[in-house]
């Protein structure tokens, strides 16, 4: 069995998402719960889009656990539409034939959650959102899955292989990667490919950025005044007129 994983580089420091941590680990469990590893070897891949700084992410999958990395090597660290990284991934994704695709449910800085459903779109492959547990069905050829709704409830599913599941905050704790990991990290070659490279011709971007900015900080409050009956009125009068009681 074959799992990509794909993971993003955000924030000033160049992190790995928080979100694309927990795919990972799900990964990895699911590569460790799968049964004999010599009959039934399961291979965890990661995979990011960035520029040649996001490299770095790479290194923390395979002291996790990871087998190979691939990076596509972006020209800048600015906005790129979900559409096209989601075509770049599926065009590494169909390089082999990965069972299972799996990514965080968003981005800590877009916070689109575009990417992993497109990706299935391209695929071809079904797809499930916001995943908090998942069983592989290694008999069936298929994965059931919770996934979150709202009101606190649940969708579950059966899911037939290969499929996308975008991996919910929450459905595990990531762990720490191994010292013995980490130092053979280093000398794993990530395989680095290039956009330009992948499609020659430019991809059409199904969706643009406008404009970005930080909103604005605002502070307003109302004081009370008066004795503590005349407070408790006002207040009574203050969240019946907001509709909160």
């Amino acid at each position: 069995m074959k799992i990509l994983v794909c993971v993003k580089q955000v924030g000033d420091g160049g992190d790995m998402n928080r979100f694309d941590a927990h795919a990972l680990e799900e990964a990895l469990l699911l590569k460790e719960q799968s049964g004999d590893p010599i009959v039934e070897p399961v291979y965890v891949d990661v995979v990011t889009v960035g520029p040649p700084s996001a490299e770095k992410i790479i290194r923390r999958p395979f002291g996790m656990g990871a087998d190979r990395g691939y990076h596509i090597v972006t020209e800048d660290s600015g906005y790129i539409s979900s559409f096209m990284t989601a075509s770049w991934l599926a065009a590494v994704a169909k390089k082999t034939s990965y069972d299972l695709i799996l990514t965080g449910i968003m981005s800590e800085d877009m916070m689109a959650g575009q990417t992993g459903p497109m990706l299935a779109g391209i695929m071809g492959f079904p797809c499930a959102t916001g995943v908090v547990k998942t069983t592989l069905l290694t008999t069936d050829n298929a994965i059931e899955v919770e996934r979150e709704m709202e009101n606190g409830f649940r969708d579950c599913l059966v899911i037939r292989l290969p499929a996308v599941l975008t991996i919910q905050a929450g459905i595990n704790i990531p762990r720490y990667p191994r010292l013995s990991n980490m130092l053979a990290a280093n000398r794993k070659q990530i395989i680095t490919l290039a956009a330009a490279d992948l499609f020659p011709e430019p991809i059409q971007e199904r969706e643009s950025c406008v404009g970005m900015e930080d909103p604005e900080k605002t502070r307003s409050g109302q004081v009370l005044e008066g004795s503590l009956s005349d407070k408790a009125g006002q207040l009574f009068a203050f969240l019946r007129e907001k509709d909160l009681i």
